[in-house]
């Protein structure tokens, strides 16, 4: 099968390499802060479950070479993916104070730890979490658009190949009859030659010395 342009490809699979960095790097934000708090909270599996499905998106992205239709299924999550990811960064620098005061209220364990002390976690890691966002937000912009440029590159690649499997088969066809029409005219001469003695170098086998 055809691929793409080769530069856009490696391009390409560096970004994803550093999504697939970045997706580690958010679940890790995830444990630390599960650990950090001490209780199992929505906050901190968010970025759990987050850093998986960047990571799994990364990953995938090594099986897209060739194909148009999971290229396009690619920048379609991923547009999906830029879109939460932009919405997540605006309220993050819009909203800070309740976003905040929501972590809070997420984080505090079982044993009663005070909202003062749960707030005093997530500020500590707030800026932290809010790079991490913007550094996936512009990675994930960045892949999204050299996705959609290799796969146009695919595309057209397979368009080319196409058009020449097709002429070639058209300069086949056209031989072949050519070749079909040389042997009925061949055949054509071999029975004249038979019907009237004439031999087909020249000359009349019947012809007196």
């Amino acid at each position: 099968m055809k691929s793409g342009n080769p530069f856009l490809f490696y391009i390409f699979v560096f970004l994803n390499f550093l999504l697939m960095l970045i997706g580690v790097a958010i679940s890790g934000a995830g444990v630390f802060l599960w650990v950090t708090t001490r209780t199992v909270n929505i906050f901190s599996m968010s970025f759990i479950g987050a850093g998986v499905f960047v990571l799994l998106v990364a990953i995938c992205s090594f099986c897209l070479r060739n194909s148009t239709f999971r290229l396009s299924i690619y920048c379609l999550i991923l547009l999906i993916l830029s879109g939460v990811m932009v919405t997540v960064l605006i309220v993050f620098l819009t909203e800070r104070e309740r976003v905040l005061d929501w972590a809070s209220e997420h984080i505090k364990d079982k044993e009663g730890e005070a909202w003062e002390e749960a707030r005093r976690h997530i500020e500590n890691n707030i800026d932290i979490a809010r790079y991490i966002i913007i550094a996936t937000t512009s990675v994930t912009l960045l892949v999204l658009f050299f996705g959609m440029f290799y796969r146009c590159s695919v595309s057209s690649n397979k368009s080319d190949h196409h058009q020449d499997m097709r002429n070639k088969d058209r300069y086949q066809k056209v031989s072949n009859e050519i070749q079909e029409a040389q042997a009925r005219k061949e055949e054509k001469q071999r029975l004249y030659a038979e019907k009237y003695g004439i031999n087909p170098t020249g000359g009349n086998n019947n012809q007196m010395l």
